[in-house]
């Protein structure tokens, strides 16, 4: 029997949070060799109402799956990567990571199932890509206009958010765009709306900026674009004199990320060369 690819989100109790997972987990599936490499290819979750992770694993292996394989859905280092995944899948953590996740009320798995995590690398070149083409959709004139992502954060990994968003940053002021910002959004700014509409005043009052987009840098549609960044505007358009730009959507859907997390999965079975070799070969 074939292995089974399993696609680990956060997960929401949002219900239109995970179907639009539910939806991208099908793209994943759609990708070509994805269907003959693998018996099912389903999303599971952290938090949520959703599936969670250790159930849907089990399911997979009690089914007969000789092997799991699961790809985090997140856009970069965080706990739940680093810990709470690992931790739920049986792998190798701190002691003291086992038993937060079993006071916190999980199941983790046993140690030693044939479960295999593999990381989906590094998403810098195509979260740009995704937001290009979601600002595309506003855009009157680059060089005038400035961009403010809105992302989760976390206070313990914060550099390694700080590094992603930076070069965010960077790049789509070399594709043209006047000035690019970020604000936190998560429990790092205790979900507060203060700290967006700030970066919005400021960015309006950046030289030759005549109209500032709010781009969610978000995996699915919640409460955070709903009510936190909805009110950052808000609040933001009353203490400006430009156009202040929002749409309430998410990086999902996006078929280059599910067609990426397809291959990811295929050149972990070894269908495909590590991405190195190839790019070497070329």
């Amino acid at each position: 029997m074939r292995p089974a690819l399993v696609i680990a989100a956060h997960g929401s109790k949002t219900p239109g949070w995970n179907a639009a997972v539910d939806d991208f987990v099908r793209d994943v599936a759609a990708t070509p060799g994805i269907g003959d490499a693998f018996a099912t290819v389903q999303a599971a979750y952290i938090e949520g109402s959703g599936p969670s992770l250790p159930d849907v694993v089990r399911l997979n292996l009690s089914s007969g799956c000789p092997e799991v394989v699961v790809i985090p859905l997140f856009l970069t280092v965080s706990t739940h990567v680093s810990e709470d995944v690992p931790g739920l899948l049986g792998l190798p953590v701190g002691q003291h990571v086992r038993r937060r996740l079993i006071a916190e009320g999980y199941s983790p798995l046993a140690p030693g199932l044939p479960v295999r995590l593999v990381s989906p690398g590094k998403l810098e070149d195509l979260l740009l890509k995704n937001v290009l083409r979601r600002t595309s959709l506003l855009s009157q004139d680059k060089r005038h206009e400035a961009i403010v992502l809105c992302a989760y954060g976390s206070a313990i990994h914060h550099e390694a958010w700080e590094a992603l968003l930076h070069a965010l940053r960077t790049r789509l002021m070399q594709a043209g765009y006047g000035h690019a910002t970020h604000a936190y959004v998560g429990h790092v700014v205790g979900m507060s709306p203060a700290p967006t509409a700030q970066a919005i005043v400021d960015s309006s009052r950046t030289a030759g900026v005549r109209r500032v987009m709010v781009v969610p840098l978000l995996v699915s549609v919640a409460a955070l674009q709903e009510q936190i960044i909805a009110g950052a505007v808000a609040d933001a358009e009353r203490r400006v004199r430009m156009p202040v730009l929002y749409e309430a959507d998410a990086i999902l859907p996006d078929g280059d990320l599910a067609a990426h997390l397809g291959f990811v999965a295929l050149q972990a079975l070894g269908i495909f060369p590590m991405i190195g070799e190839r790019r070497t070969r070329a």
